[in-house]
């Protein structure tokens, strides 16, 4: 379990490097950066086919230093989901998710920015009896995604939405909305 994360982490941290770097660098002045070209962080609402409403985090990291004139991004999630169980029963899931996701070239007038991707996936499962000991997994697998984002104009946030299907450590398929910023 440490490993994963601690892998999970070391990914964010290898990502957001070369962004650090160039920020200690004083140059010319230049344009505000857009949306796409800076780190941002979100709040998210999740239903899954298995473990139902869950809510979480992300943040989004253009990868740009790594892949010039790339429309790469990574990004990092941590999901904590609410699982229906038998009265008596605690039940816990919650999964860790570091994915890489392509921006695709749409018109500029466009609200809408499309991207897809895939990643790795870290999901723990436990259940026992309320108040007793609980027998828990954890497992990896991987993700594949597909998403938008909507420009809203005149605003730093960023609302999405995203469907995710998982094969291996969550096996469930989950739709994600929220909002970055």
């Amino acid at each position: 379990m440490r490993k994963c994360i601690g892998s999970a982490l070391l990914l964010v941290m290898l990502a957001a490097y070369p962004a650090l770097g160039v920020a200690q660098r004083r140059g010319a002045a230049r344009p505000a950066a857009r949306s796409a070209d800076r780190p941002s962080f979100g709040l998210e609402l999740n239903w899954s086919s298995d473990v139902d409403f869950g809510i979480g985090g992300r943040a989004v990291i253009p990868l740009e230093s790594l892949f010039p004139k790339t429309p790469l991004d990574g990004i990092v999630s941590f999901d904590y989901f609410f699982p229906s169980v038998p009265a008596g029963i605690s039940g816990h899931y919650w999964e860790i998710n570091g994915d890489v996701a392509y921006r695709f070239t749409v018109p500029s007038r466009s609200s809408l920015r499309p991207y897809a991707g895939g990643g790795l996936n870290v999901a723990h499962a436990s259940a026992g009896p309320s108040g007793g000991t609980s027998i828990g997994a954890t497992k990896a697998g991987l993700n594949l995604f597909g998403g938008t984002t909507f420009r809203v104009r005149g605003s730093h946030l960023t609302p999405f939405a995203e469907a995710r299907g998982e094969v291996g450590g969550g096996k469930t398929f989950i739709l994600t909305g929220g909002i970055r910023f």
